[in-house]
């Protein structure tokens, strides 16, 4: 049985993505960030918590500027969100490149390695914003 390409959770105060499998086209990246999307609208949560330790990374970081542009044109409530990435050292490279893009597009994305650092960052952007 597959995986989905992203599967969640919802916690007390964000909700939790976890990335499955690969992305190696910008069809399979637009794909996961419209499953982000709906549950974002559904759940009604402004604060995320991006697991992708488990996902393989196989595009060109041309294709990180492209997914942002896309964020813009489909998900554009995107930035309204905090969400906190957190990248195996493998795909860190990448993920900084995205948060660099995103943020230059006014989206707002910090990256970590490790989840408890991830989350500790995300629970106090949860504490200053309320």
């Amino acid at each position: 049985m597959d995986l989905p390409l992203v599967s969640f959770q919802l916690k007390e105060n964000y909700l939790l993505v976890i990335g499955h499998g690969r992305r190696d086209t910008l069809l399979s990246m637009t794909q996961a960030s419209a499953m982000i999307y709906e549950k974002v609208l559904e759940t009604d949560r402004q604060y995320l918590l991006v697991d992708y330790r488990q996902l393989q990374i196989n595009v060109h970081f041309s294709e990180a500027f492209n997914i942002v542009k896309r964020y813009e044109v489909a998900q554009p409530g995107l930035k309204s969100l905090k969400i906190a990435a957190v990248f195996a050292e493998s795909g860190s490279e990448f993920g900084h490149y995205w948060r660099e893009v995103s943020r230059q597009r006014g989206f707002f994305i910090e990256i970590f390695t490790h989840v408890h650092e991830a989350e500790a960052w995300l629970l106090k952007q949860i504490a200053d914003g309320e």
